[in-house]
């Protein structure tokens, strides 16, 4: 969809150049090396593997996450969901810990703690692959300490009670999943969100309230096309709570937030 800036990338991450330096000089000279990669790479794309699996790599949050295919590609609306999360934050000050439910590559937890140096947070997902790009990606960011990752289905036998809830849970309905070109290349664990597309995150709802400190905020991102019956069933598991539903910067219902 975006051929130029995807070989901007491209041959930035070949030669190693910022991608300033492709835009000034976007016919580099490159060696036999890294002609060889350039085609490996262009062999990949045309057989559909997407750019930030080939490169292994992909920006998030203005920091580059690393990525393999057992993990989502990071999306500019999951940064919409740390914004929320941030803003949040920054407002209950004495409010620094938290639990986040499917981190897979780890970029949105090492984003929050980044900004918000005293926050702790415990991270989960239930793929141990992705747990290690995680783990090697807080260490890549030196946040490491800050964050503490643990293999989990969801909230089973978690005890610990937390300030924050964040999550990008699967939450693309099955049968519209189908038909989206993610569905052939993207980890379908991390996608599919079951009949209707609230399947898990009705799972959280339901589970949390031990979990969560007085006070305390749910926020999760969804469908596009699920953020009405997200948001009743919100009211029906956390009635009387202060729940909003907010939109990404297409104006497309995106993210739910539960304040109790």
């Amino acid at each position: 969809e975006t051929p130029y800036l995807d070989s901007v990338v491209l041959l930035s991450h070949i030669t190693q150049s910022s991608k300033s330096q492709i835009l000034t000089n976007p016919d580099p000279e490159l060696d036999s090396q890294q002609e060889n990669h350039i085609r490996e790479a262009l062999s990949k794309i045309r057989s559909g593997t997407p750019l930030p699996y080939v490169i292994g790599k992909w920006e998030f949050y203005q920091e580059t996450f690393l990525i393999t295919e057992d993990v989502l590609i990071p999306r500019p609306e999951t940064e919409g969901l740390v914004d929320l999360a941030l803003t949040w934050l920054k407002k209950h000050p004495q409010r620094r810990t938290c639990l986040e439910i499917g981190t897979g590559s780890g970029c949105i937890a090492v984003s929050l703690v980044k900004q918000i140096p005293d926050l702790e947070i415990i991270a989960t997902d239930i793929s141990q692959k992705a747990l290690q790009v995680a783990q090697e990606n807080a260490q890549r960011h030196q946040v490491d300490d800050r964050i503490q990752f643990q293999q989990r289905d969801l909230l089973n036998e978690f005890t610990d009670q937390v300030d924050l809830l964040i999550a990008n849970l699967p939450y693309i309905p099955t049968g519209k999943l189908k038909s989206l070109s993610v569905f052939h290349h993207e980890p379908r664990i991390a996608l599919d969100g079951g009949p209707d597309g609230l399947h898990l995150i009705s799972r959280v709802l339901k589970d949390v309230h031990e979990n969560l400190h007085p006070g305390g905020a749910i926020f999760l991102e969804l469908d596009e096309d699920c953020g009405a019956a997200a948001l009743l069933l919100a009211r029906d598991v956390w009635p009387g709570r202060t729940l909003t539903l907010n939109q990404d910067l297409s104006g497309q219902d995106r993210y739910l937030i539960i304040e109790s």
